[in-house]
């Protein structure tokens, strides 16, 4: 008995022992934490630090389901809000613009050689995508994103912190043109597709006036890194990925010398000729061949950008979080895996988007969404969940397209 007794006392000791050093240790939680309140609240902070709102529940459960299921990290989350259309809407000044950084990514104001630094490196020309890289790339962000049991990632942009400046498209006052058109026919057969005579036209207008066509990597390298654009650089789209463009418009554009962007629909992308699919989702509209790969292959050896147009054509406007990211992987991988190139770019079907679709972006790796109307692309103030383009249709005239053309 008094054996049995002495055991439980040492047992106890031990215990006791235990549980006053263990707190001593300061044990992390394991990065990826399963918490739901703890990643909720990680996401809660860039609502209230950056939005200066309360989060709305579709985008914070979009956001939390990422996290809890590792196919994002705090990089993704601090690079969406940061690169938001609502961030951007709010146009800071750069004082104010880094009070928000360093409270968000931070948790506190700003130290003064800190301030002083970035301020300078600001008013110098860098931009705020470089200095968004220092803030989610810093050890500082780290500990935080330690804090809430979330992984911090990174972020790795180019080495240069400069700006585009209006000289990387001198003739144009920073101004690129994005024109936007679907199928192209002999005869247009309805609104939303154009003839190849209109084709015609449009090129020979931008070779006249002295324009030069771009993808969307040199716009990339140009904005971030530094990268000087033609004088007069423009872009050439095409969203769906109908046939009619790998005959008609590739030869057209060959012609002038001129590359051009494809946004694809993967599921209506067939393998071969006889997996040849028609555009089902245009309900109403004539029907048109889509694209198989080894068309789009063959366009992409001659240089063309191949990007996302999801995969099934439907509206992102209406998907949540986790369906808009789901789509946008899956189409990047196909094409990334088909053309060799990169997928960083998403057109929205149906000019249809939502703030959970444009953080999907960030979420799967994507760099810019763009639009189906808006005008000419302002280098030096984009949008980057929506880059605007110039819709050309069958009723589009020339004339009124020359007038996006300095």
């Amino acid at each position: 008995m008094k054996g049995k007794i002495k055991y439980f006392f040492v047992f106890v000791l031990i215990l006791f022992v235990f549980l006053s050093v263990f707190p001593l240790l300061n044990i992390s939680k394991p990065l990826y934490a399963d918490s739901n309140s703890d990643v909720n609240a990680f996401v809660t902070r860039f609502y209230q630090q950056c939005l200066d709102r309360q989060p709305d529940a579709e985008g914070l459960s979009g956001w939390v389901s990422a996290l809890l299921n590792h196919s994002i990290t705090g990089a993704a989350v601090a690079n969406g809000f940061i690169n938001s259309q609502e961030f951007a809407s709010k146009n800071l000044s750069n004082d104010a613009y880094l009070l928000v950084m360093y409270k968000a990514f931070f948790d506190r104001g700003p130290d003064p050689q800190g301030y002083i630094d970035w301020m300078g490196q600001l008013n110098s020309g860098s931009s705020r995508q470089y200095v968004l890289e220092g803030f989610v790339n810093s050890v500082e962000f780290a500990d935080l994103c330690s804090k809430f049991g979330i992984e911090r990632g990174s972020i790795n942009g180019s080495s240069s912190g400069s700006v585009a400046s209006a000289s990387s498209a001198a003739s144009t006052g920073g101004m690129v043109p994005i024109f936007a058109f679907h199928s192209v026919m002999p005869g247009s057969g309805y609104e939303y597709e154009i003839s190849t005579g209109q084709l015609n036209e449009l090129c020979s207008l931008l070779k006249q006036r002295g324009y030069q066509t771009i993808s969307f990597q040199d716009l990339f390298a140009s904005v971030n890194g530094g990268k000087a654009l033609p004088p007069k650089p423009v872009i050439l789209t095409s969203d769906d990925g109908y046939q009619s463009v790998y005959q008609y418009a590739f030869p057209i554009l060959q012609s002038y010398g001129f590359r051009m962007t494809l946004f694809l629909s993967t599921d209506y992308i067939g393998t071969s000729e006889g997996a040849r699919r028609t555009n089902s989702f245009d309900a109403g509209y004539p029907a048109r061949a889509m694209l198989v790969w080894p068309e789009v292959t063959a366009m992409a050896s001659a240089g063309y950008e191949i990007q996302s147009h999801g995969t099934n054509h439907d509206r992102f406007g209406s998907m949540s979080f986790d369906q808009a990211l789901t789509q946008l992987q899956s189409s990047k991988a196909i094409i990334q895996g088909f053309s060799g190139g990169v997928c960083n770019v998403a057109a929205w079907p149906f000019n249809s988007f939502s703030p959970a679709s444009v953080s999907a972006l960030t979420a799967a790796s994507y760099g810019a969404g763009v639009a189906y109307s808006g005008g000419s692309l302002n280098t030096t103030a984009i949008n980057w969940g929506a880059m605007p383009r110039i819709p050309v249709q069958a009723s589009t005239s020339i004339g009124s397209l020359s007038g996006y053309l300095p």
